[in-house]
């Protein structure tokens, strides 16, 4: 019996690699899954197909096409050439990077038996609670790395994933390096470490929040490095930090830095509760408020016996340490001004 060309369809199947699915599927946008998916099954049947039918076939236009192809093209699925793309046999691309030329003694072989074991049985539990059991191969690898750069505990490996999955960005391994990596500068190693640096971490969160309100600001990753220094650094509790940022409401425009001028003054003078720094502020402003009425005397008594005979004023320490802290509330006010004419230009 003759099979008609259309009836072919029914009794055929086009083979999608389960690398491709447990690998790329996951982070890859649905034009750029159906337009790979489409051609494998022209590759298969050796079709030829114009932009613009492939255009009406995925029901888009040319850019969305060109986005959706350059979205392959970026992972490594597909490869560019003169008359059109080429598909990447992905299989063949990940046995080449299980066995690299080995140029050195493999890691394994010099690693621990002990360590060996506990990090495989880590990576196994990984790929069974996060990817139902078929995490792909080069996670392995990644995982691996993380042990190897960072130093990390299986623990803390594990932990890891348990709190991308909780972002809901385990589809994304570049963010997961990133916490990874962002991790280990704050200098975790061992699951202790993990515990306090989240004490840390979930205390700036906090902090964070509250000075957007008091502020009624957006917090930026910039604000954040700042509000960082101020609870790891200076370890300051709110109240403090409040107290700078009251001194803020002088300003046209609220920012963090002359907060963060006046924190790092009280640091520097190593004041570590709100009551040191009340103390301080209020002997600050007893020793401003004298000089200046020392100083109206002065001139007052110099107007009166000398006049036409101008003297030389003689000025404190704490007199100028106070002129100069006015001096910079100006100039940010002064800043806020111009930027805020700025903008309506």
């Amino acid at each position: 019996m003759q099979i008609d060309e259309n009836l072919k369809l029914i009794y055929s199947d086009t083979l999608v690699p389960d690398i491709f699915i447990t690998e790329y599927l996951p982070s890859l946008s649905p034009l750029a899954v159906k337009l790979y998916v489409y051609s494998l099954i022209l590759i298969k049947n050796k079709k030829v197909i114009s932009e613009a039918e492939l255009e009406s076939r995925m029901g888009t236009d040319r850019e969305g096409i060109k986005v959706a192809l350059t979205e392959l093209a970026s992972y490594g699925i597909i490869t560019f050439t003169e008359r059109g793309f080429m598909i990447e046999d992905l299989k063949d691309n990940e046995i080449r990077k299980i066995f690299k030329p080995r140029t050195s003694a493999d890691p394994d072989e010099i690693r621990p038996e002990k360590v060996r074991n506990e990090r495989e049985k880590m990576m196994a539990d990984i790929s069974k609670t996060f990817f139902s059991g078929l995490m792909s191969p080069s996670w392995y690898y990644e995982i691996e790395s993380w042990f190897d750069r960072y130093g990390f505990e299986a623990q803390v490996v594990y932990a890891l994933f348990n709190e991308c999955k909780r972002r809901k960005k385990l589809d994304s391994k570049a963010y997961i390096s990133k916490v990874a990596a962002n991790w280990s500068s704050h200098g975790v190693r061992t699951y202790d470490d993990l515990n306090k640096y989240s004490v840390t971490y979930d205390k700036i969160g906090v902090i964070g929040r509250k000075v957007g309100q008091k502020m009624r600001k957006k917090i930026t990753e910039y604000d954040e490095e700042i509000i960082q220094k101020w609870v790891e650094k200076m370890a300051y509790d709110f109240d403090v930090i409040d107290m700078a940022l009251r001194k803020t409401s002088k300003l046209a425009n609220p920012n963090l830095e002359y907060s963060n001028k006046l924190l790092e003054e009280w640091f520097a003078n190593g004041l570590k509760t709100a009551s040191e720094v009340a103390s301080y502020e209020a002997d600050k402003s007893a020793r401003y408020s004298r000089n200046r009425t020392s100083n109206a005397v002065e001139r007052s008594s110099a107007a009166k016996s000398n006049v036409g005979n101008f003297k030389q004023r003689q000025y404190s320490g704490e007199y100028l340490e106070m002129m100069l802290d006015d001096l910079a509330v100006e100039n940010i006010k002064s800043d806020d001004v111009e930027g805020k004419d700025g903008n309506d230009e």
